[in-house]
């Protein structure tokens, strides 16, 4: 295959890797949003078929002052490649110290790591956007509007018991507020930036 048919394939499968997920496929809790790893491999597997693999570079690495694991990998369509990394959190059996739940955590770290490669391709962007502060920036070029209007979650502001919408969850990550309140509700000592 010539390198223009590959990279007219290529095209054709970001265009379709990149459209929005369906909705409710964004889960937020805690102020956090994040789509899980099982609907990227269900969007790869739909869009790139047998074009795209996923494979860990070198072997786990623990940080035992953290607590924590690092898994590296690659995730490959066609030819172009973008490399992950994924941490997860390690506990620890409070008797001898040992670690109990390395193999969960490897491979919770290893989602993560799925999850950052397909973030380098933009997977999910069109979705994430108005969660996060980079979704209004202009250079980042996102192309649907955002879902600010639209009821998201479960979440219910503790003052007037309205259901949150995606614009009040963006309010309470830009402000890093856990309480959960709507943007009429927000108290305005709470409207303060703190530190990411």
């Amino acid at each position: 295959m010539e390198y223009q048919q590959k990279m007219a394939i290529y095209k054709e499968i970001m265009n379709s890797l990149t459209d929005p997920f369906p909705e409710g496929t964004v889960e937020v809790s805690d102020n956090r949003s994040s789509i899980p790893v099982q609907a990227y491999i269900q969007r790869l597997e739909e869009k790139a078929g047998g074009l795209w693999s996923w494979r860990i570079t070198g072997e786990p690495i623990i940080f035992e002052n953290e607590d924590q694991v690092l898994v590296k990998g690659v995730l490959s369509i066609l030819d172009v490649n973008k490399e992950g990394m994924g941490f997860s959190n390690l506990q620890r059996y409070t008797d001898t110290g040992k670690i109990k739940n390395l193999k969960n955590a490897i491979l919770s770290a290893e989602s993560d790591a799925l999850r950052k490669a397909c973030d380098r391709y933009r997977i999910g962007w069109q979705d994430l956007a108005p969660y996060r502060s980079w979704g209004s920036n202009p250079g980042v070029e996102i192309k649907t509007p955002h879902k600010t209007g639209k009821i998201i979650n479960n979440d219910r502001c503790i003052k007037c018991d309205n259901p949150l919408t995606a614009a009040d969850i963006k309010v309470l990550e830009e402000f890093n507020v856990r309480l959960k309140y709507c943007q009429e509700d927000l108290p305005a000592n709470l409207k303060k930036r703190r530190g990411n």
